[in-house]
């Protein structure tokens, strides 16, 4: 049984031959180490898009001042813009950045945001998705993204959390007006990935229940992730989203997402929900798992003792998917994963048995 075949028969509710062992395709640096690996059941979980998107009545202009870009928007009703720090360093050396200003500044600014919304065109580009699952051959999957629920789109991309938090106390219509404008143009989008190959649909999102509380997940998260979800599930996909925080608090209202599976799940200690919760919970859900990244920063031994109690926890380990969904620091990256996989290897084989 290949990668792909195990995820999929995993997505399906089937009980394939190993625990499905997973990681962002651009987390993995090509060569010998990644061949031993792979050799060794480590799958690719490759993201891309199945469409384009333009927007014709704005111009975007990129500027460059020492380790920071600033990215402007012009649009016919004003000016907002991004400013990045550059030349950071996460996995790989001097290729991060990180956005330090949000678009939206003030409340002026969401009536331009709004513009920068309703004048995006979205068109079908689904070429790039066929090549790559067809150069994969099993090897790993293929993710197709949509974008964030509108609430978490403002948060994440236009707002911030800080200013977020500020501006709605005041200002929650005119937020209500671009989270409007957002979900209409998201419904196009969608419509164009149900059309898709695509089999597996990323909507969103970095939940964390410490910044989104019941109260936003409830009124703003949960009726977009079953919107979303109905229509692409009509077409056959399997429909995931990134929710890598502290879920405690979220546990019961996730549950009730019409999600398949809850991706980049982060367990203790970084998460605060434990596997044994979330399964007593999401009953129905397949339980992907992202491999705390904090584990790999310990000796190897840790790392392997780690591995082996997550699996204990996960016994008979039938509905989960274990990945790597986010950066590990590069002093500890081949130590970390050759450690998870060789464990993995060993003791991944369904149903779980782990002395």
């Amino acid at each position: 049984m290949d990668v792909a075949e195990r995820v999929y028969l995993t997505l399906k509710g089937g009980v394939a031959d190993k625990i499905p062992w997973l990681i962002y395709s651009n987390h993995l640096p090509r060569g010998g180490f990644e061949r031993r690996m792979r050799n060794m059941g480590l799958g690719l979980d490759v993201r891309c898009s199945v469409y384009k998107s333009y927007t014709p009545n704005v111009k975007v202009e990129s500027k460059t001042m020492g380790n920071y870009t600033y990215i402007v928007y012009c649009t016919p009703i004003g000016e907002v813009y991004s400013k990045y720090r550059t030349g950071l360093t996460f996995q790989f050396k001097g290729q991060g950045s990180w956005i330090v200003e949000h678009p939206i500044k003030k409340v002026e600014d969401i009536d331009i945001v709004k513009f920068i919304v309703e004048d995006t065109i979205y068109e079908p580009q689904y070429d790039i998705y066929e090549q790559i699952e067809e150069e994969l051959e099993g090897d790993g999957i293929v993710t197709v993204g949509g974008d964030y629920t509108p609430l978490m789109k403002i948060i994440v991309n236009f707002m911030g959390f800080q200013n977020f938090a500020l501006m709605q106390m005041k200002y929650m219509d005119k937020i209500n007006e671009l989270i409007d404008a957002l979900d209409r143009k998201y419904m196009e989008m969608y419509s164009i990935i149900a059309k898709s190959p695509a089999k597996i649909v990323r909507v969103g999102d970095n939940i964390d229940g410490v910044m989104v509380s019941p109260k936003l997940f409830e009124k703003y998260c949960l009726p977009y992730y079953n919107k979303y979800a109905e229509i692409l599930k009509r077409s056959g996909k399997y429909v995931i989203s990134h929710m890598d925080g502290r879920l405690k608090t979220l546990k019961e209202l996730i549950a009730k997402t019409k999600l398949d599976a809850i991706e980049a799940f982060t367990p203790p200690p970084m998460g605060d929900l434990t596997i044994t919760e979330a399964r007593k919970v999401w009953r129905d859900k397949v339980i992907w798992i992202n491999f705390p990244e904090e584990v790999f920063l310990r000796s190897k031994g840790e790392i392997e003792s780690y591995t082996k109690n997550l699996l204990r926890e996960m016994a008979p380990g039938f509905g989960y998917i274990i990945s790597v969904t986010e950066d590990v620091h590069p002093a500890h990256f081949k130590k970390g994963i050759e450690a998870v996989t060789r464990i993995l290897w060993e003791y991944g084989n369904l149903p779980i048995k782990v002395e």
